[in-house]
């Protein structure tokens, strides 16, 4: 069964029973029968008018709103200004020039003077890794060891 469907029963039913509990009520059609089957004959009566009766009118009441306190609304504090400005950081101390270390070495990315990269007799003493193009390099760190000189071909 579509959706559709499924929604107009529902809508429906609910419109049914809102109908029959707002006092809609049904008109019987056709013939009406007595449930007895003797026939009574009808009588006459005089018609008396309803008495009325003094009914109670409520008196309207005020509404009062329930008396409230004043609650104190604490005042936000305001840093007291200062001077110097927070650290954010610690202060590194100042690199120094490159040239400090010499012009056989360089400054790594620790900060530490290295030999740099070398061929020849006696290159090898304290390398750390042969490069592809034959030097010796003397990097403390792999990751950029050899980079100028076609990549590590061997770590020592």
């Amino acid at each position: 069964m579509p959706k559709s469907a499924t929604k107009l029963g529902v809508a429906l039913a609910i419109g049914l029973l809102v109908a029959g509990a707002c006092g809609v009520e049904t008109v019987p059609t056709g013939r009406v029968t007595p449930a007895s089957s003797q026939m009574s004959t009808p009588t006459t009566s005089t018609w008396t008018p309803p008495t009325t009766t003094a009914t109670p009118t409520p008196t309207p009441q005020q509404f009062v709103p329930p008396a409230t306190t004043a609650v104190e609304v604490p005042k936000q504090v305001e840093p007291k200004p200062t001077k110097a400005r927070p650290k954010t950081t610690q202060a590194m101390p100042k690199a120094p020039n490159p040239a400090e270390c010499g012009s056989d070495y360089y400054r790594n990315t620790d900060g530490v003077c290295v030999h740099r990269p070398a061929s020849g007799p006696g290159a090898a003493d304290g390398a750390t890794a042969l490069c592809k193009d034959g030097s010796y390099s003397y990097s403390q760190n792999r990751r950029g060891t050899c980079s100028g000189h076609g990549g590590v071909r061997t770590w020592l």
